[in-house]
């Protein structure tokens, strides 16, 4: 013990505590792995097949390299924009970009958020009305409604394609409001009619 500190020896040999009492060291294992690789059974892509396996026989992969500054630059908007139907973790792979690099360059397009949940929202309303307009083929006047709502929310999803930085128009909000409130509407009777 130095200065009331405590004291171990790497032989084995007992630790002694400030307080007088001694211990016996834990035996920790070792890893034989560089923490800084991936372990061997990470699948990684085919092209390097043979590097694979001459580095699985070693037991340690290569951690995949950056992306380099030149393909970042070229990324364009447009770029982006054939990804914002898939949640940004797939685009960042699709592009071969990481996460953060991606949300820079949005923030260089002047995007803050990525727009797929606008999307994905706006899809399913569309995808609703067509099956209203499955049930209300009869009715001629509740069908052209129908037609023209879907053509304005097609017209908004393109709109949000173009400039992903902007808001919903009102008049979407407003609608997708009334079919959320339908459908929970339909819900609460759907759980209350087996009951009765």
């Amino acid at each position: 013990m130095k200065n009331g500190h405590l004291s171990c020896f790497p032989n084995g040999e007992l630790c002694q505590l400030k307080n007088g009492k001694s211990h016996q060291p834990r035996n920790l294992p070792l890893l034989d792995q560089d923490l800084n690789f991936l372990p061997c059974s990470v699948s990684v892509s085919k092209e390097s097949g043979n590097q694979m396996e001459e580095s699985c026989a070693s037991g340690i992969v290569e951690k995949k390299r950056r992306a380099t500054s030149e393909h970042i630059a070229r990324i364009t908007l447009s770029d982006l924009a054939k990804n914002f139907g898939v949640p940004i973790t797939e685009a960042s792979r699709n592009l071969n970009v990481g996460l953060t690099v991606l949300k820079r360059k949005c923030r260089e397009f002047g995007i803050h958020r990525w727009p797929h949940r606008k999307i994905k929202s706006i899809d399913g309303l569309i995808r609703d009305l067509q099956e209203e307009a499955k049930h209300r083929e009869e009715d001629h006047k509740a069908l052209m409604a129908v037609t023209k709502r879907q053509m304005m929310l097609q017209n908004e999803r393109e709109r949000i394609e173009r400039t992903p930085f902007r808001e919903l128009e009102n008049e979407t909000k407003r609608f997708r409001q009334d079919v959320f409130r339908r459908k929970h509407k339909a819900r609460a009777l759907e759980s209350q009619s087996p009951s009765v």
